[in-house]
């Protein structure tokens, strides 16, 4: 039950999907547990489905979208882009707003700060949430920076009002306050509710959110059972929440990683390392190349074959071994065992670099 508030999302979908205020807000969270897919191509496919099932903040269709080891950038056709930085990305949630009556009620929004908007896209169906939830999840994962899973009750809590204290019969302020439950989650399925005030988790004492932050949920979040004293409308209470062990929950496949091809796509046989970390090209390079592809290279090993062959970052791959190279993802799946021929854009001029991966390390 990390802490939520909304992602602060209650307020920024409230411009675009816009509802009477009521005693129940029509933002319901949706309890999910990504699943993760073998590649990065994979994945990229799967994106490219339900791109006419997603939309923008402000009614944008799909016009782009960009992947690496950095993050995943959606460019709509209205609308600011959308980007996800996978080392700031700790959680995501799937919302459903039930008042809203245009296209796209559902929303996959993310977590990367504890200030501004969280960044987020709004969905046709639950199951195209679902997809997207997973699509991002794996792109987290292959990026180096995978969802930490454990301890999800599916449900979050905050320090507690004076108003949540009165309505729980307590008189000082102590415990935290549930102040949202997931539909479908372990903690709605054990009967928390919101405004219940948890004085202690597994035996040990809540004395506030942040105590509870630092002291108390750290040493329970690999456990499976969590036995909860709360209280509610003036009469304690107790719950038992379980979840998923650690043991259970779903793995990143080690074919998932940017730049690697899975065994499957290259004759059972892992791509031969060269020296360089690519990536996506910018809109601006994208332009500048009028329709062709290809991935640029962000970084060159020291000691490495292609700092041997005078590569450079900033180097933009357009060919490999006479095939066009769709995206940095793409370059594993046209290397061969021995000599790799590169087409490379330089400074706007063209030239080829011949690499031999057949090499002998004493």
């Amino acid at each position: 039950m990390k802490k939520h508030r909304l992602f602060a999302a209650v307020l920024v979908l409230s411009v675009f999907f816009p509802f009477h205020a009521a005693a129940q807000s029509p933002l319901a969270a949706h309890f999910f547990i990504p699943k993760y897919y073998p590649t990065v191509e994979e994945t990229m496919g799967r994106l490219k489905n339900i791109q006419p099932m997603i939309l923008s903040p402000e009614d944008g269709t799909l016009r782009s979208v960009e992947a690496d080891r950095f993050g995943i950038r959606f460019f709509w056709t209205a609308g600011k882009a959308t980007v996800i930085p996978f080392d700031k990305l700790s959680r995501m949630r799937i919302f459903h707003n039930t008042a809203f009556q245009g296209p796209c009620p559902w929303f996959v929004a993310a977590k990367v700060s504890d200030e501004g908007d969280p960044p987020y896209v709004r969905t046709e169906t639950k199951e195209t949430a679902e997809s997207l939830y997973s699509i991002i999840a794996s792109l987290a994962a292959a990026s180096g920076n995978p969802l930490d899973l454990r301890g999800n009750l599916g449900g979050s809590s905050d320090n507690p009002s004076q108003k949540d204290l009165k309505d729980a019969g307590l008189k000082k302020k102590t415990g935290v306050v549930v102040n949202l439950v997931e539909i479908g989650g372990p903690a709605e399925k054990a009967g928390l509710k919101t405004g219940d005030i948890i004085l202690s988790v597994n035996g040990r004492a809540v004395e506030s959110y942040e105590q509870f932050e630092k002291d108390v949920w750290p040493s329970f979040i690999s456990s499976d059972r969590f036995d909860l004293e709360i209280m509610r409308k003036g009469k304690k209470e107790s719950i038992r929440i379980r979840i998923l062990s650690t043991e259970q929950l779903p793995v990143p496949p080690k074919t998932l990683t940017f730049g690697q091809a899975s065994p499957a796509g290259n004759g059972g046989k892992l791509p031969p390392k060269l020296g360089f970390v690519l990536r996506n090209l910018t809109m601006g390079e994208k332009g500048a190349l009028k329709g062709r592809t290809g991935a640029a290279i962000l970084e060159i090993s020291p000691g490495g074959l292609a700092e041997a062959m005078k590569m450079q970052p900033g180097d933009i791959i357009l060919f490999c071994n006479g095939k066009a190279v769709p995206s940095a993802e793409g370059l594993s799946g046209l290397l061969v065992e021995g000599e790799n021929n590169f087409l490379l854009l330089r400074n706007g001029k063209e030239l080829t670099v011949g690499i031999n991966t057949v090499t002998a390390n004493y």
